[in-house]
């Protein structure tokens, strides 16, 4: 099995009797060098998906946001690949620094392909997991998501966070973080 960033998926997939996927197994740190591949997902991804993540009908990074999101020093992003074909991209993960203290964004994209097969909620419980694992000081994750997006509303729910009623179509939520 291998392993996520260090730490071994079998924790991650002990608890997902569900996932019906399970040739993906490599989620690794994001390189700059991912970019290509990452926005390759992006054009694999409908509409909605994209949608659903930014708000917008972004097709593609930009060198520098994808450079923002590799820099340590703004939080951590990971991507997600299947075993059989590594350097294809089919899912990214990123938490972000917020302006406020000891507060985190979170932000995933699967590809449509690879949606509702539990991908979602092992990379949320990762993203998770890592802030206790890692010098990331954040007591609280922070996510927007459309009222819409079901798949994601229930990763959420099942992390225990707290909802906002819905504003303009959004859903805000906050996780706190077990220390």
């Amino acid at each position: 099995m291998e392993s996520v960033v260090g730490y071994p998926l079998d924790d991650f997939l002990a608890s997902q009797t569900t996932l019906s996927a399970p040739h993906f197994q490599l989620v690794r740190e994001a390189l700059f060098d991912d970019l290509d591949h990452v926005n390759e997902m992006h054009a694999r991804c409908s509409l909605d998906s994209r949608y659903a993540r930014y708000g917008a009908a972004r097709q593609a990074l930009t060198p520098r946001e994808w450079r923002r999101l590799c820099d340590q020093a703004n939080g951590i992003t990971v991507v997600a690949a299947p075993l059989h074909n590594p350097s294809r991209v089919i899912a990214v993960a990123c938490l972000m620094r917020t302006s406020a203290l000891h507060m985190r964004e979170l932000g995933i994209l699967v590809e449509d392909a690879w949606q509702g097969k539990g991908l979602g909620s092992i990379l949320t419980r990762h993203m998770a997991a890592l802030t206790r694992t890692r010098a990331l000081d954040c007591q609280v994750i922070t996510a927007t998501t459309g009222s819409g997006n079901q798949r994601m509303l229930s990763i959420l729910r099942g992390m225990g966070a707290r909802m906002s009623p819905s504003r303009g179509g959004t859903v805000d939520a906050l996780i706190r973080m077990k220390t």
